[in-house]
């Protein structure tokens, strides 16, 4: 870092802010630089302007004079101009290195004496600074420096986990001068201030942050009467004055706007519930493409930062992050909205949805060039007008059952119209559905950012970083995000260093409540659990929280499908002076995931029976979805994702229905969950049940009356001898089991993972853990009714947890809580429940799900 410092041009111009200046997005002209006669801007037309064969070099380029800098800050130097000398007097004269020092400024006394102006007049708004808001002076001159800004820090440990960077890093030898400033920022006339928290709300409060790169060598008193002399107000032309080391911050509470770039693939597996549209208990499978993308515009109220950096000669550093909130009315919120900013997109995946929704009947009629939409336009078409054959007629009615529309109409005529308004009521949903989507994706993700966490940093060049200042400085970061994605993938123009956690600018791999705002990152350890709280804290003292709770794991015992995630949210959209428990909204996600080079027949019935035992599939559609795998099976690399999800309705719903032990249930779901394999009593989760719940149940109740839980769980030959009677005496388990008679009466070390004996073995402290997990559901519900502190959460997780330490207890967990949620008045219908099947070498993948009508109050 340079020890000198040389100012920037004084004939700049601010080109960027002026109303005949080319905007963010699209083709735009490129700058040259300025001009020597008129010191306007010069520069040529865009590419899209140019005829064949006319080349930019041949062309002269065009000059506008656009407000030239230096007639614009001379005056505002004028009225500033005693400034310099009277700060520099309240400085001490000795050098930057020698004390650490905060000086404040009186602003209405400042304002008084008319050594600051009541207002300045600045290009598209007016900035007034406020009498009872304070100044400030502070140097920032060795490690151990605290800037509350986060502009400046120290240097962290490559270890350190990952979070919010300083732009400027102390322990070199040079140090920094901040002058700060809070003034108010009204919109001049015929201009727009986007940014403003409300409709209502004509002008905002803004904190001005500059911070000044010099030698700790340097006198301090010389240099804020330099630095104050060339005064930076954060307008586009300052960027251009930024050397070196040097930063200027925006802090403002407004609206902030970014652009979120999504996979359709991570957006249906968690929505299929809301796309239903069939009649109940009908196989749902959508296919839609792996790389399909979606682009959407996001808008919230918070309070951010905006600040620009230098971090070496012709690049600057923009960064946004998040800051201690100034929301005074509790009830507010963050206030969401989502824009879909591509609706070709979401008609294409229109489209894939409807033939869903028509199902196989009509999938078996499309033939090479035609959809099943089509077939059924024109079905339709025919009955209105008594032209179907008798086969036609069959065909209609099937589909028309299956979607809800009554095949007896009175009037065929009135047919036309039911399609088309179950198509446009179709089409309102999928759009409301990925609006909803996105809006919660993001805020959950929103939620778990800390304060000062960065939301958006990436380096480019000035003339890049002057475009896009106006729009920055409204909170607009969506013409910035859209120009770097329009950029060619080699492009060199900037370098992403962050956004929401991530170093890409699409999301992939969402998981549950997430965008996959870097939650794939669970599934590249073998062994992850993680608990932590976000508490962010406003300037009234109250408090918004959000707890994450996630747990992933390597699943050993299910064979090579892979990992599984578990992730219990809590958290709170609204402040709140005192967070209780009730305060909170609530969920959780259940993740199998899986990846194999070439999956085998077994390998698939597999998958789909764990989405049988978690009632994601019925058990008549097990097989439909094997034969639509069919061709892929030992072929190609096969991923699959199993995922039930409950929001906060349907999860507070579940939760008083589990406040006892009850043996019983536990003992159905442990028995579904046992290990598949093609031999009868093991082909299918209702055959387990069957002949190993008794079973369970009788092992269970020994554990518990001999009290040898604190033995964790009786000898694995015991629990032979329990199966093997039950094999033998028990009619239905005689019965149903008679192949495994032999495999389950003796317990053999070292057999596997497959007999009753060999689960238990593997798998220890079951009746601890379902006794925890019932402790768990208890505590929680108590938590919300009797309005507890959050921190109870904490063991809330720890115990509900050990039924999702392994592959086994994580598949009963699945069994038990969709068996649940039957209860439930929404029943499975209000859980999100789907079968990912992705092939590696296509670009499509396809959703199970069976559609479910409501259950019983």
């Amino acid at each position: 870092m340079a020890a000198t410092r040389s100012r920037g041009n004084s004939r700049s111009t601010d080109w960027a802010t002026s109303p005949d200046a080319p905007r963010g997005g699209g083709s735009h002209p490129t700058l040259q630089g300025i001009c020597p006669l008129t010191t306007g801007l010069f520069w040529y037309p865009p590419c899209s302007e140019l005829g064949n064969g006319v080349r930019r070099r041949d062309l002269r380029p065009t000059c506008r004079r656009l407000q030239p800098r230096g007639t614009r800050m001379k005056v505002v130097n004028k009225l500033l101009e005693k400034l310099p000398d009277v700060v520099a007097g309240k400085v001490p004269d000795v050098k930057l290195q020698d004390q650490d020092i905060k000086v404040p400024l009186a602003q209405g006394t400042f304002t008084e004496e008319k050594i600051l102006p009541p207002k300045l007049a600045m290009h598209g708004f007016t900035l007034s600074f406020e009498a009872t808001g304070e100044a400030s002076i502070r140097n920032f001159n060795s490690l151990g420096d605290v800037d509350e800004n986060g502009i400046i820090g120290e240097p962290s440990p490559e270890s350190a986990e990952p979070g919010p960077r300083p732009q400027l890093l102390l322990g070199s030898d040079i140090g920094w001068m901040r002058y700060q400033v809070s003034a108010r920022v009204k919109a001049a006339v015929s201009a727009s201030l986007s940014f403003l928290a409300s409709e209502n709300q004509t002008e905002l409060s803004v904190t001005l942050s500059d911070y000044r790169a010099h030698p700790l060598g340097q006198n301090m008193r010389e240099a804020v009467r330099s630095d104050l002399s060339e005064l930076r107000l954060m307008q586009a032309t300052d960027l251009a004055k930024l050397t070196t080391g040097d930063a200027v911050a925006w802090q403002v509470r407004g609206a902030l706007h970014t652009r979120l770039e999504l996979n359709w693939a991570d957006i249906f597996p968690t929505n299929l519930n809301r796309l239903g549209f069939l009649r109940g208990n009908e196989l749902l499978a959508l296919k839609t493409s792996a790389k399909a993308g979606l682009s959407a515009r996001v808008s919230l109220t918070d309070d951010y930062q905006l600040s620009f950096s230098r971090p070496r000669a012709g690049r600057i550093q923009v960064a946004v992050r998040k800051v201690k909130s100034h929301e005074q009315a509790l009830s507010a919120g963050l206030g969401i909205t989502v824009e879909l900013l591509d609706p070709a997109t979401v008609k294409a995946q229109l489209g894939q949805l409807l033939e869903a929704l028509l199902g196989p009947v009509l999938r078996d009629l499309v033939k090479k060039g035609t959809t099943a939409v089509e077939i059924m336009d024109g079905l339709v078409d025919k009955a209105s007008k008594a032209k179907l054959d008798d086969n036609q007629k069959k065909v209609l009615g099937l589909v028309l059952e299956r979607l809800g529309i009554d095949p007896q109409l009175a009037d065929p005529a009135n047919l036309p119209q039911a399609w088309a308004d179950f198509k446009a009521r179709v089409a309102e949903s999928l759009e409301n559905a990925v609006r909803t989507q996105v809006a919660e994706g993001f805020e959950y993700e929103y939620l778990r950012l800390s304060e000062t966490s960065t939301l958006l940093e990436v380096v480019v060049e000035d003339v890049t970083a002057m475009r896009f200042h106006e729009s920055l400085l409204k909170g607009n970061l969506v013409e910035l995000l859209k120009w770097m994605k329009s950029l060619p993938a080699q492009q060199s123009e900037f370098e992403l260093r962050n956004y929401l956690h991530a170093t890409t600018l699409t999301r992939q791999q969402a998981i549950g409540f997430s965008l996959g705002l870097g939650s794939f990152e669970l599934l590249k350890a073998k062994n992850v659990s993680k608990q932590s709280w976000v508490t962010q804290e406003n300037f009234q003292g109250a408090r918004r929280m959000a707890f994450l709770g996630r747990r992933g794991y390597e699943d050993k015992l299910l064979g090579t499908r892979g990992q599984w995630v578990v992730d219990l949210k809590a958290d709170m959209t609204r402040f709140s002076p005192t967070p209780v428990a009730s305060d909170f909204g609530y969920g959780l996600h259940l993740m199998l995931w899986g990846r194999q080079k070439k999956l085998s027949r077994k390998d698939l019935q597999q998958a789909v029976d764990d989405a049988v035992v978690w009632g994601v599939l019925d058990a008549k559609d097990a097989a439909t979805v094997i034969s639509t795998m069919q061709e892929d099976m030992g072929k190609h690399p096969i991923e699959t994702r199993l995922e039930l999800k409950m929001a906060d309705d349907s999860f507070r719903a579940l939760v008083p229905r589990i406040q006892t032990l009850e043996l019983s249930r536990f003992s159905r779901a442990l028995a579904r969950a046992l290990p598949w394999s093609e031999q009868l009593p093991r082909a299918s989760a209702e055959f387990r049940r069957a002949v190993y719940a008794p079973i369970w149940e009788a092992y269970l109740r020994e554990v518990q009356e001999q009290g040898s839980l604190m033995l964790n769980d009786l000898s694995p030959s015991r629990a032979a001898q329990i199966a093997k009677w039950y094999f033998q005496k028990d009619p239905t388990v005689r019965d149903l089991g008679k192949d495994l008679q032999l495999i389950e009466s003796e317990w053999r070390p070292g057999g596997g993972n497959f007999s009753f004996a060999e689960v238990i073995s593997k798998n220890p402290n079951t009746l601890m853990r379902c006794r925890n997990f019932v402790s768990g559901m208890v505590r929680l519900r108590r938590a919300i009714d009797e309005r507890k502190a959050p921190d109870e959460l904490r063991t809330v997780f720890g115990e509900l947890e050990g039924m999702w330490t392994t592959g086994f207890h994580l598949r009963a967990a699945g069994s038990l809580l969709s068996d649940l949620a039957q209860s439930t008045p929404l029943g499975l219908a209000g859980v999100e429940r789907t079968l990912t099947v992705r092939v590696a070498d296509s670009e499509e993948q396809l959703v199970f799900s069976t559609a479910r009508s409501t259950g019983a109050a």
